[in-house]
């Protein structure tokens, strides 16, 4: 009896390994989606960035229904080009994920775009996904010693608020506001444990970036640490959970912090802060509009004006492409901008560039 069950334990390991070796192989024939590394960062004065020069493969969807390949340039953000100290570009456009459009191909961004059409004006792009408010400010600052561009596009999206809060949410290599509304930075040292093993998994990644496998809330059911899931929305820390009451009104502080901070940079005239819509109220007119986004989004611009900095809406500018065409403006299993709505962006963002700088 002992042999007998020995044996089935042996045959059953024996499976589990063939059965994961054949679906790791299987993956990394297939174009899963492999996403680059970021930098390790410690030293307050630069910022998180991807690490120089690495080429990959991206793609959507459990049956990889858009396939793209993207290239990080010399200074670690996706580009089709490569970046030149003080080299005074006309403008720097900075962002989460929105910007670093992992969902395209870099030549069909809203930086590159305005680059192809207007070969005399200079476009660097600066996108990292999860990156909030706070964190825009730091980057401004590092663009501002690094390149001493004529003007800055912020591209706003509807996590930006209460993201940049600490007790919120922390982002490992970005800055948060405190209690205080100080920036606090907070270290990246690389990734370790159980992300490093699984981001060297074709299959793991599979689960993750095309299957949306939420990683961070199955380890904290098996009660699993590691310290991405400080970047786990609704960070708990030793107070306890914030209200929404409390998040909305500490979100309006965060808008009003990020602008102080533009004021005291000295830079309210060379900035526009170019907002993203609520998109999926404009696909169906019954659609949930999203209270908080909505008013944030309306406090932003009007501490946007308050200080003199330009905003452009594009909420508006969807509304009517949209009753037009019926085209969306982000992809089946993801809410990022597609290519149209990156198209439309630039259309609006150069005419008010031109109108600005005149």
């Amino acid at each position: 009896m002992i042999k007998i069950i020995t044996k089935s334990l042996a045959y059953l390991i024996y499976l589990i390994i063939t059965i994961a070796i054949l679906l790791e192989l299987g993956f990394r024939i297939l174009p899963t989606s492999s996403p680059v590394d970021l930098q390790p960062i410690s030293e307050e004065t630069d910022i998180l960035r991807f690490k120089p020069n690495q080429k990959t493969t991206l793609s959507l969807g459990k049956n990889f229904y858009k396939v793209v390949t993207k290239s990080t340039n010399n200074y670690g953000f996706y580009s089709s080009y490569n970046y030149v100290t003080n080299s005074k570009p006309d403008l720097a456009i900075i962002g989460d994920s929105l910007i670093e459009a992992a969902q395209i191909k870099s030549e069909d961004t809203l930086g590159e775009v305005i680059q192809s059409e207007y070969p005399d004006i200079k476009v660097y792009q600066f996108g990292v996904a999860g990156v909030p408010l706070s964190q825009y400010i730091k980057m401004i600052e590092f663009v501002e010693k690094e390149f001493s561009p004529k003007h800055y596009a912020i591209a706003v999206v509807g996590n930006d608020f209460d993201e940049s809060l600490c007790g919120y949410r922390i982002k490992e290599g970005t800055w948060c506001f405190n209690d205080s509304f100080d920036l606090i930075f907070n270290p990246f040292l690389g990734y370790q444990g159980l992300r490093s093993i699984a981001r060297k998994s074709a299959f793991m990644r599979y689960l993750v970036f095309n299957a949306n496998f939420n990683w961070r809330q199955t380890l904290v059911k098996l009660r699993l640490d590691d310290p991405g899931l400080k970047a786990k929305v609704q960070y708990m820390d030793k107070d306890g959970k914030l209200t929404q009451k409390e998040i909305d009104i500490l979100s309006k502080r965060a808008i009003e912090a990020f602008f102080i901070k533009i004021n005291e940079m000295k830079l309210t005239d060379k900035v526009t802060i170019i907002q993203d819509a609520d998109r999926n109220s404009i696909y169906d007119r019954w659609g949930v509009t999203k209270r908080y986004y909505n008013e944030m989004r309306s406090f932003m611009k009007k501490t946007a004006i308050t200080y003199g900095v330009s905003y452009i809406d594009m909420d508006p500018v969807f509304r009517d492409d949209y009753a037009t065409y019926k085209k969306s403006f982000q992809f089946p299993t993801d809410g990022h901008w597609n290519e149209h709505a990156h198209k439309l962006a630039s259309k609006e963002l150069i005419k008010e560039f031109l109108r600005v700088n005149k």
